[in-house]
């Protein structure tokens, strides 16, 4: 009974010894007892016999809006509020506003973020994203686009995490934030003691959601409490990727260089936000998944084991196929949705599928720079794969000219002529299975792409740590010298010599497709069509 004076004052009196009677009287002498089922968490409820979705503004069903439902969450994730489309424009308008977020950025980076914002909606993952870039690139903001499909009050400055707070917290809202997307702010290590505490933060976090498993607690008299495992898919940002191979490989990591995001479209993507027309979208989303949550289910686990037997970036680490079949299914998942919704045509959804595939192809190979963090050798060669799947980077034929194969060596072919194009800066030359390396402009390319990875090596160092590897496939033995002399575009050169398969096997390992389309900035197809 002491609730009595803090909620009625002092002038409710309960004399001493009487606090049971006072307890009894207020049991006995009301005549009908309210109960009310409150919900504290997001994300999907069977009520009833019907699935639903939680939210902070109360639920969404096949029939659309549940307002018997009553949900109570956590202060953090009070902005999580998803508004049904009114009508059938409505809708369509709504999702090609999302769809439009793709030309935010580069397909590598646009196409696994907007993939995880639908992902996230069809719940159970065990692997996170993040978002890493040096600060002013707009990581934040592209984050906070993804985080606006849950809510549009969500902005960039009221994301509903960051790494200030501690690692229970961030787990305990991962738990609350059920079967949605949870963005967690600035990972930015100092340099200062505190690092070694954030550090043990992310890692416990990311950890926790990669295993799908909480600490175990005892409570105040001794029981055992429940564990609380993450239930969101976790969307961190930072200007530094935490370190550790094991942490690493529970992420998919998505790097921001400057330039990379398209300025007027992120202002137009935003304002759409604001709006609340990715959070509609969202939503029409969500109705059409509760129509047939179970089958949805289903397909969603039949597909990703499909998907998976493929072996999609098993090259890089056993986990990557798994993340990578995750993040397919969902694209198609809602794909499907966006069609039947009129939102696309069968050939708009094709070509983004297309994307999609390639896409996450270049998605697995960026990844393995991370993975072979600890040996400069092998992070060159990565980040030179990367830079070859991503347009950043081409190698000519000895001429200067068009390669063999030039859709794996950078080219991209013109529609209109049917020639082809180099794109990025020339790192080198290819002639049959060899591959000359120019030294300066591969290494400066790698260490202008490494970002926050930067390689710890000087260059002559890095020519050491390739001949070691045995990643050179001849050396220049009578004046002892890594590099080797040849005449290319007809001028002597010294170049570093490599066998063209090694900067070709993880792309054709790995992607399980040709890149013969750009894989830069794209305008999206979807404007608002006059029909």
């Amino acid at each position: 009974m002491g609730w009595v004076l803090n909620k009625i004052g002092p002038e409710a009196i309960i004399y001493p010894g009487q606090q049971q009677h006072a307890r009894a009287a207020i049991q006995s002498l009301s005549d009908s007892m309210q109960q009310k089922r409150i919900f504290t968490h997001l994300g999907w409820r069977k009520h009833d016999g019907h699935w639903v979705y939680l939210h902070a503004g109360g639920a969404i069903g096949a029939q659309g809006p549940r307002g018997d439902l009553q949900v109570e969450l956590p202060g953090a994730l009070q902005h999580y509020k998803v508004r049904s489309p009114a009508d059938q424009q409505e809708q369509g308008n709504a999702v090609r506003a999302s769809l439009r977020c793709l030309s935010v950025a580069p397909d590598w980076i646009s196409l696994p973020l907007l993939a995880a914002v639908y992902r996230a909606a069809l719940g159970h993952v065990n692997f996170s994203l993040f978002l890493a870039g040096r600060t002013g690139v707009f990581k934040t903001a592209l984050a906070a686009l993804c985080q606006q499909h849950f809510g549009a009050a969500m902005d960039a400055r009221c994301l509903p995490a960051n790494f200030a707070s501690t690692g229970n917290s961030l787990t305990w809202l991962a738990f609350y934030a059920k079967d949605a997307l949870l963005v967690i702010d600035d990972f930015a290590p100092t340099g200062r003691h505190s690092d070694g505490e954030l550090q043990n933060i992310a890692e416990g976090l990311f950890r926790s959601s990669g295993n799908q498993q909480g600490r175990s607690r005892l409570s105040g008299d001794g029981q055992l409490r429940a564990p609380r495992p993450p239930r969101a898919l976790v969307l961190a940002t930072g200007e530094e990727v935490p370190s550790g191979q094991s942490i690493r490989a529970r992420l998919l990591i998505l790097e921001v260089r400057a330039g990379e995001v398209d300025r007027p479209m992120l202002d137009e993507c935003q304002r759409a936000g604001r709006e609340g027309r990715l959070a509609a979208s969202m939503a029409a989303f969500l109705g059409w998944i509760a129509a047939n949550y179970e089958e949805a289910q289903r397909r969603l686990q039949s597909r990703v084991l499909e998907i998976r037997s493929q072996g999609q970036g098993r090259a890089v680490h056993a986990r990557l196929p798994s993340a990578l079949a995750e993040l397919q299914t969902g694209w198609e998942m809602f794909l499907d949705f966006a069609l039947e919704a009129n939102a696309i045509n069968a050939t708009e959804k094709k070509d983004l599928e297309v994307r999609n595939e390639r896409a996450l192809g270049q998605l697995c190979i960026l990844q393995a720079a991370y993975q072979s963090a600890s040996d400069p050798g092998l992070r060159f060669v990565a980040r030179l794969q990367g830079a070859l799947a991503c347009g950043r980077a081409h190698v000519a034929d000895r001429h200067g000219n068009v390669p063999d194969q030039p859709e794996l060596w950078g080219w991209h072919r013109i529609p209109t002529s049917g020639g082809w194009i180099s794109r990025g800066v020339r790192i080198g030359w290819v002639e049959g299975s060899d591959l000359f390396l120019e030294p300066k402009a591969s290494y400066l390319l790698a260490q202008d792409l490494a970002g926050t990875e930067r390689l710890p090596v000087s260059e002559q160092s890095l020519r050491r740590s390739l001949r070691e590897r045995g990643l050179l496939a001849s050396v220049d033995a009578g004046r002892q010298m890594v590099l080797v002399r040849r005449t290319l575009e007809g001028s002597p050169r010294q170049v570093l010599h490599i066998k063209a398969s090694d900067l070709l096997v993880a792309n054709l390992q790995t992607s399980g497709a040709v890149f013969s389309k750009p894989a830069g900035r794209q305008r999206s197809i979807l404007k608002e069509n006059s029909a």
